[in-house]
């Protein structure tokens, strides 16, 4: 499959999500330490959802406490791919699917740049960090709305994330189901059995 094609099944979405610059491969020894270990966290984090879902929020949201902290002591870089901090989280409008996703942003990232993304996948009730590399840029064409459209595909060893972003799309698909058949007046029941 080339980089510019799109997988069959995705969806239009509306997430809470932010990003940043990130080095293709870690430049430090401890930062590829640091890396392995968000990780290996956060694979644990979202097998610890489906036993606590609770406790697994708790601990997501001290690990983004740690990651903002540290990227306020990375300071002001003078790199024109300014790596450090995440941006704030806001509401954006994403096109999703299990390889990769296309979001508006206000700043623009060139092709073949590397970027981390939370996502939270509200539908799953998880949240998610993914890098990936983005392979199209584009200006926005509504002037009242200047920025950008980049879309991205996911980079390979994100299996848990990349499910997550599987389950998150197949809920909303799901959901889309269920109001199209509500609308034709014949409701789908859920399969899912406990």
């Amino acid at each position: 499959m080339s980089d510019n094609q799109r997988d069959f099944y995705r969806i239009q979405d509306r997430l809470l999500m932010a990003w940043r610059f990130v080095e293709a491969e870690a430049v430090t020894e401890s930062e590829s330490a640091l890396s392995t270990v968000n990780r290996e966290l956060e694979e644990e984090l979202l097998e610890l959802h489906d036993e606590s879902p609770e406790t697994a929020r708790v601990f997501t949201l001290l690990n983004r406490k740690i990651e903002l902290l540290m990227s306020y002591g990375q300071g002001e870089s003078d790199k024109p791919t300014n790596l450090g901090g995440f941006c704030d989280k806001a509401l954006v409008d994403v096109s999703l699917s299990g390889s990769g996703m296309g979001y508006f942003s206000a700043t623009n990232a060139e092709e073949g740049s590397y970027v981390e993304v939370i996502l939270s996948l509200e539908s799953i009730d998880v949240e998610i960090t993914v890098r990936m590399i983005i392979i199209e840029t584009r200006i926005s064409a509504d002037a009242e709305n200047p920025g950008f459209w980049l879309r991205g595909r996911f980079l390979e060893d994100q299996d848990k994330q990349v499910d997550a972003v599987v389950a998150h799309v197949n809920q909303r698909q799901f959901e889309q189901l269920q109001r199209r058949a509500k609308a034709n007046g014949t409701p789908i029941e859920d399969t899912d059995e406990d």
